[in-house]
């Protein structure tokens, strides 16, 4: 299948024809770079610009990652795509593309959402909830990204999902657990590695470049969802307490994640990677009841 613009420049190449003594240079057409991309078990061609295929591949190896999670939760080898149409939702019908594996009796899934800030069009989010579904009971439930479930009595989601028809169709695309809000260490060995926090901080900041810098954080939206909650969901995602993440924000003299601007947030991805650049960054004042 090949999916991309321009689809308009691949056309047959055509030699000029001359009559005697007259010469007309060769007239061909140059096509647009092609890059070949797999997602799942689906193969497809994507012709575009040098930059956009670079940011096709930059999807690609996110989704490969969520891949990862799923080949990990369910033991099988292989993910699908999957597009589920006629969902039934509060708004109405609608469709889902997804990616899913099974094991004897479960289907492991995530949603790919939809954005228009990439050429692919789709995205996953890096702390992305796994659902799992129970074919013989109905039944379906969710973990986290490091395979732990999602404990009901702290995850709203919990209760919005009863509402719903059918528990599969619920949105997967939720903030962390609780289960990784406890964690009160910077990542370890068992968490996320420094390039995995690398790369979500990185996913992060391309969301953020298309957002105005002067815009408060508690009024965007990316599409993975509201900024100050992702925002929050990254601290989690690295380990850091709500101590920590107070650090940070007394750096930039706010109250809290809300009030951050969107050009802060570079800054504040960086301290909650790196608590040296974090340490670099706070500043003491001077205790005025001295006399020198």
């Amino acid at each position: 299948m090949t999916v991309g613009h321009n689809s308009h420049m691949c056309r047959a190449h055509t030699e000029g024809r001359a009559g005697a003594g007259m010469h007309v240079p060769d007239q061909r057409f140059h096509a647009m770079p092609t890059g070949h991309f797999a997602i799942g078990d689906l193969s497809f061609s994507f012709e575009g610009s040098l930059e956009e295929l670079a940011h096709c591949q930059e999807i690609v190896r996110e989704i490969e990652r969520a891949e990862h999670r799923l080949r990990r939760a369910s033991g099988a080898e292989e993910v699908v795509v999957i597009y589920d149409q006629d969902l039934e939702g509060e708004r109405g019908t609608f469709d889902k593309m997804r990616l899913r594996a099974y094991d004897d009796d479960h289907n492991y899934t995530l949603d790919l959402g939809v954005t228009d800030t990439n050429p692919l069009g789709i995205y996953v989010g890096y702390d992305q909830n796994i659902e799992v579904y129970d074919r013989d009971a109905g039944e379906a439930w969710q973990i986290t990204p490091e395979g732990d479930p999602v404990q009901p009595d702290v995850d709203t989601s919990e209760a919005n999902r009863r509402e719903e028809p059918t528990a599969r169709e619920a949105d997967a695309s939720r903030g962390p657990s609780s289960s990784s809000t406890q964690s009160t260490e910077p990542a370890s060995s068992e968490g996320p590695s420094q390039a995995e926090i690398d790369r979500a901080a990185e996913v992060l900041l391309t969301r953020v470049r298309q957002q105005p810098s002067e815009q408060r954080v508690g009024e965007t939206t990316i599409p993975d969802g509201p900024l100050g909650e992702k925002l929050l969901g990254f601290a989690t995602y690295c380990g850091r307490d709500e101590g920590y993440l107070s650090r940070v924000l007394d750096v930039k003299s706010a109250s809290g994640v809300g009030e951050l601007t969107v050009g802060q947030v570079p800054d504040v991805l960086a301290m909650i990677k790196d608590e040296e650049t974090l340490r670099q960054n706070e500043s003491f004042e001077p205790d005025t009841d001295l006399p020198f």
